[in-house]
């Protein structure tokens, strides 16, 4: 992004706050001028009109997302492909991936990240990136690990990883229905310690138990 005070930045800062609370649909050009403090002939001058302001915007996020999820795929992906995946590996890489997704549905700096994430589905085309960079591309790889974990076929794991991933997401779309409950964190936590092992352990419950075939036999269409 160009420096802090261009018409550009302004626009796209504009743009990802406005855009984030109200959706794309609800969100004029003359909002985003206005929000931008800057002429409304500049959305038209810089980026033709609202739609590619919109991507210009998700386009900006999808960097940062990509980059807070990117070390983590490495080591994961990279450790397949050296055939040095183990059981116990892959649990541990499980338990990363899950506080990586609870540090993004509870911590302040992700709030307008999700929002854009909800808003999505309801944008102009399929444009779904951010979704696709934190939701889609984490199921993958958390369905890959429950296999190496559990004897389960591809869609048993799929649907696991959906469960896990849906239901911590979940708290960070809708985090207005429970934000008078959730206590700030204490001195150098991101998100309360006690929230993040209660979710955790209701997510590892679900590995754990596709790991007892005896409990969860598999359905003869999967």
């Amino acid at each position: 992004m160009e420096g802090n005070n261009s018409t550009k930045t302004k626009l796209i800062k504009a743009g990802i706050k406005l855009f984030s609370q109200y959706g794309y649909a609800a969100t004029s050009t003359r909002m985003i001028a206005s929000e931008a403090e800057v002429n409304l002939s500049a959305i038209a001058f810089h980026y033709s009109n609202k739609e590619r302001l919109y991507v210009a915007c998700l386009e900006y996020m999808l960097e940062k997302v990509k980059g807070y999820y990117a070390a983590s795929y490495m080591e994961i992906e990279g450790t397949f492909k050296q055939d040095a995946m183990t059981p116990q590996k892959a649990y541990e890489f499980l338990e990363k991936l899950i506080d990586l997704q609870i540090e993004v549905a509870f911590a302040p700096q992700y709030k307008t990240t999700l929002a854009l994430i909800y808003w999505e589905n309801n944008g102009p085309g399929d444009m779904r990136p951010l979704s696709a960079a934190a939701f889609d591309r984490q199921e993958r790889v958390m369905a890959e690990l429950i296999q190496t974990v559990a004897p389960v076929s591809q869609s048993q794991a799929i649907i696991a990883s959906r469960h896990i991933n849906g239901s911590i997401i979940s708290f960070g779309e809708h985090r207005g229905f429970i934000e008078d409950l959730i206590p700030k964190p204490l001195e150098g936590e991101s998100v309360p310690l006690w929230i993040r092992e209660e979710i955790k352990g209701n997510c590892l419950a679900i590995v754990q138990r596709l790991m007892k075939p005896e409990l969860f036999p598999p359905h003869p269409a999967l």
